[in-house]
């Protein structure tokens, strides 16, 4: 990693826009803020462990854009219109080794099956890497959901074995920088 990387990471990254062949990762627009809301008070209970604050998440998405204390939001951008979210957090009661991200994903029903997960996912972790330090990014995921654990294995992560959070049993996937470098 370069001076200037160890600068952007140590002081938070902004105003972070990723570019892919057929989305862009970017900051929320703020009409987006009550969309994303209804979507998480609507998601399948497979796909969030519990419920956000409102407020907190409101207030978490106003930054969007911007990489701060592991915390990052980005909108999955298609043709200029959000089709979902993806983003690092900090588990809450969970404390992350130095380099190490954890990301979610939630992509709105119609845009499902078509990719988007993947290439977001793919952009996400390879900018993580690139830009931000990481020497592992994980995510967990629910094991019945199908999908998202062939996006995983699609993107290269692997399953790294299950814990215990909120009650319920998840499944976690990862990837090394050394697994990413090596694909």
């Amino acid at each position: 990693m370069n001076p200037q990387d160890e600068q952007d990471v140590a002081a938070g990254i902004q105003d972070i826009r990723i570019c892919g062949p057929r989305l862009v990762l970017r900051a929320l627009r703020p009409g987006e803020i009550d969309e994303e809301w209804r979507a998480m008070v609507t998601a399948d209970p497979m796909a969030i462990a519990e419920l956000p604050d409102e407020a907190s998440f409101r207030a978490r998405l106003q930054r969007s854009g911007r990489l701060d204390d592991g915390w990052l939001d980005l909108a999955i951008d298609v043709d200029g219109v959000s089709v979902g979210r993806i983003q690092t957090f900090v588990p809450p009661g969970r404390s992350l080794p130095a380099g190490t991200f954890e990301v979610g994903i939630g992509l709105r029903e119609d845009a499902r099956g078509q990719g988007y997960g993947r290439e977001a996912l793919a952009l996400l972790t390879d900018w993580l890497f690139g830009h931000a330090a990481a020497e592992v990014v994980e995510a967990p995921t629910d094991p019945a959901n199908v999908a998202m654990r062939t996006v995983f294995q699609r993107v290269g992560w692997l399953l790294a074995g299950s814990l215990t959070e909120f009650g319920r049993e998840w499944v976690m996937y990862r990837i090394t920088r050394r697994e990413w470098e090596a694909r």
